[in-house]
C-alpha cells in the first residue's frame, strides 16, 4: 500500500511539474507575440525596441526564479572555477554531437531556420544581437528549461533527456510551422541541451550551464564575425 502510494505521489509531483513547464514556456512565448504586437512597426529595424522585449522577459524570469538563480551567485564565485573545469568534457561531448548531427541533417534538410535567423538579425541588428545572446538568452532559456524538473526527476539520464527535447523545442518551435522537418534540429540543440542539464543536475548551480551557454553563444558570434570578414 505504501508502495503504491509513493508511485502516486510521485506520478502526482511528475504531472504537475510538466504542468509548470508547460506554463512556463506558454508564458515565454506569449510575452514575445504581445510585445512584437506593441513593438511591431520597429520591430524589424530597431535595436532598442528588441533589446526592450528582451530585458522585459528577461525581468520577468528573474522574478520567477530568483531563488533558483540570486542565492547560488557566491556559491558560483567560490566554486565556479572547479564547476567550469569538471564540467567542461560535458560541452565537449555536447558540442562535438551537436555538429556531427547538425551537418548529417544539413545534407537532407535545409539549414536549421533558427540559425538561419539568428545570423540575419546578427548582421542586421548587432548591438541587440549580441545583447541577447551574451546576456539574455543563456539565462531565460537556462531558467526556463532546467529550473522546473530538476527536483522532480531524480535520475539523471531521465532529467537530462527531458530537459534536452524541451530545449531543443524552443529553438524549432517558432519555425516548424513554415516546415515540419524543423523538428529534426531537435536533435542537434536537444543534445547539447541535455549537457547543460547534466552540468545543472551535478553542480546544483544553474550559473554553471549559464555560464557554457553564454561561451557557447559566443563562439557562435565569432564564427559569424570571422566568415563574414573572411569573405569580404
Amino acid at each position: 500500500m505504501n508502495k503504491l502510494n509513493n508511485f502516486f505521489n510521485h506520478l502526482t509531483n511528475i504531472s504537475i511539474s510538466l504542468i509548470k513547464q508547460f506554463l512556463i514556456i506558454f508564458l515565454y512565448i506569449i510575452m514575445n507575440i504581445f510585445l512584437s504586437l506593441v513593438f511591431f512597426k520597429d520591430i524589424k529595424n530597431s535595436n532598442l525596441c528588441n533589446i526592450l522585449i528582451s530585458l522585459i522577459v528577461f525581468i520577468v524570469f528573474l522574478l520567477i526564479f530568483r531563488k533558483s538563480i540570486f542565492p547560488k551567485v557566491n556559491d558560483f564565485k567560490e566554486n565556479g572555477k572547479k564547476y567550469i573545469k569538471d564540467n567542461l568534457k560535458y560541452y565537449i561531448i555536447g558540442l562535438f554531437i551537436m555538429v556531427i548531427s547538425n551537418t548529417i541533417i544539413n545534407i537532407f534538410i535545409s539549414p536549421a531556420a533558427n540559425e538561419v535567423n539568428a545570423e540575419n538579425i546578427l548582421i542586421k541588428l548587432p548591438i541587440y544581437s549580441i545583447l541577447n545572446m551574451l546576456i539574455f538568452a543563456p539565462i531565460v532559456e537556462e531558467l526556463m528549461t532546467r529550473g522546473v524538473l530538476k527536483d522532480t526527476f531524480k535520475h539523471l539520464t531521465t532529467y537530462a533527456i527531458i530537459s534536452g527535447l524541451i530545449f531543443g523545442f524552443l529553438h524549432v518551435m517558432f519555425s516548424i510551422g513554415d516546415n515540419i522537418l524543423e523538428l529534426f534540429y531537435i536533435i542537434p540543440y536537444g543534445i547539447l541541451g541535455s549537457m547543460f542539464a547534466i552540468m545543472y543536475y551535478k553542480t546544483d548551480n544553474i550559473w554553471t550551464n549559464i555560464f557554457y551557454h553564454f561561451l557557447h553563444n559566443f563562439l557562435c558570434i565569432l564564427i559569424v564575425f570571422i566568415s563574414m570578414l573572411l569573405g569580404a
